[in-house]
């Protein structure tokens, strides 16, 4: 009976043992493969909070900051505003966006076919005439407000960068890269922010150029607006200002 209950301890410790080894060995692959999983595909986590926003999304308000960058000189130009956007289909986008900065005033609106700068100073209308460019116009609102994974897909390759912070807002760096080589002539990259609790952009950043000149848009106090009117989107009327048009582009 002595002989017997010796095995048998003998036994529950080498079993002990056993477990020990497996749990030592075990708990950390199956921690590391449950991680793995988990970020096996980051983009597809920012698709798809792009995609949950882009089902009621009808328009935005905010204010905006651009920072027109030029390497050459390494020159800084920063205009600050606000800017209202209407997208209620992907072909029809309607836009505001008003810098009130006091040396450098400019207004600019987009409504179907037509884009109007306006210059406070120079008294200055420039109208264009986007209507053989539509497609153009169309890929560049895919950058973010409003649209859905599949139709950023279509128009873009794009790479997942990593998690970054805004101002303090957690967001995800996404790279945009042309597919069309008509768009990759106006724009060579867009890297996009996402912010992780609204799936809109929180921050833009267009190379224009291969010599690393850029445009930075930041966004702050972002709300979706979804009742945005037509009057709403269209600069005020002022009879005092010269109009010029610039043609079909």
């Amino acid at each position: 009976m002595k002989v017997m209950n010796s095995v048998r301890a003998m036994n529950a410790v080498k079993a002990t043992r056993t477990t020990r080894i497996m749990t030592r060995f075990t708990l950390p692959v199956l921690f590391a493969s449950a991680m793995l999983l988990t970020a096996a595909d980051p983009l597809a986590d920012v698709f798809a909070r792009m995609d949950k926003t882009a089902q009621h999304f009808k328009g935005m308000t905010a204010d905006i900051q651009e920072t027109a960058h030029t390497e050459l000189v390494n020159d800084n130009t920063i205009s600050t505003g606000t800017i209202k956007l209407r997208r209620t289909k992907p072909t029809d986008v309607r836009l505001l966006i008003d810098f009130t900065n006091p040396d450098a005033p400019k207004s600019v609106s987009l409504s179907g076919s037509e884009a109007r700068i306006r210059n406070p100073k120079t008294k200055i209308d420039q109208v264009y005439d986007l209507a053989n460019k539509q497609g153009l116009v169309e890929q560049v609102f895919l950058l973010g407000f409003g649209a859905t994974s599949a139709e950023i897909k279509a128009t873009y390759n794009v790479k997942w960068i990593g998690t970054e912070n805004v101002d303090g807002q957690p967001a995800s760096h996404i790279e945009l890269i042309p597919k069309s080589a008509e768009m990759l002539e106006r724009l060579k990259r867009a890297d996009l922010w996402i912010s992780d609790s609204l799936g809109m952009p929180v921050q833009q950043k267009l190379f224009t150029t291969g010599s690393g000149d850029y445009t930075l848009l930041k966004y702050s106090n972002l709300k979706l607006a979804p009742s945005l009117s037509d009057n709403d989107l269209k600069l005020k009327a002022d009879k005092g200002f010269q109009i010029q048009r610039v043609g079909k582009n």
